[in-house]
């Protein structure tokens, strides 16, 4: 192969490989802010936003993410149990950036420190757990201390 069509091959792959990339991240999964409310220093989600309803199945959620104007980050409250649930500040503990939630942990993409689900170090180079916020529970809803 000729330093030509070496050169054409190559940027072709790079593209090809932009491209696919592209495609892929669309497909991600995309996180869910809950519909909350917010009453006498307490976040209130209804249990329901933890079911999704689908075409052709109902499929539970593991977590859901509220936004409040108390925080710049936004609380990742996982489901733990059937009456179970932890509530998360997301925001690093290393270096400040926001976490990115997964089913069972979570990640920071700045410097790759990882969390478990209730908060602790799970990776670091955090040291220092999450802010975690108390749960309680009734028949409806899940509220969040703040």
């Amino acid at each position: 192969m000729d330093r030509k069509e070496f050169i054409k091959t190559t940027c072709m792959a790079c593209v090809s490989v932009t491209a696919l990339a592209t495609i892929l991240q669309s497909c991600a999964h995309a996180n869910y802010f809950a519909q909350a409310s917010i009453a006498n220093n307490r976040i209130i989600i209804r249990k329901t936003e933890f079911v999704k309803i689908g075409k052709e199945k109902t499929v539970q959620r593991k977590y859901v993410l509220v936004k409040t104007d108390k925080f710049n980050y936004p609380i990742c409250v996982y489901k733990l149990g059937q009456e179970e649930y932890s509530a998360l500040l997301l925001r690093c503990t290393h270096k400040g950036c926001e976490l990115n939630p997964n089913a069972r942990f979570l990640s920071c993409p700045c410097h790759g420190s990882e969390f478990t689900n209730t908060g602790e170090v799970q990776n670091p180079p955090a040291e220092i757990k999450l802010k975690t916020f108390k749960t309680r529970t009734d028949d409806e809803n899940i509220y969040v201390q703040l």
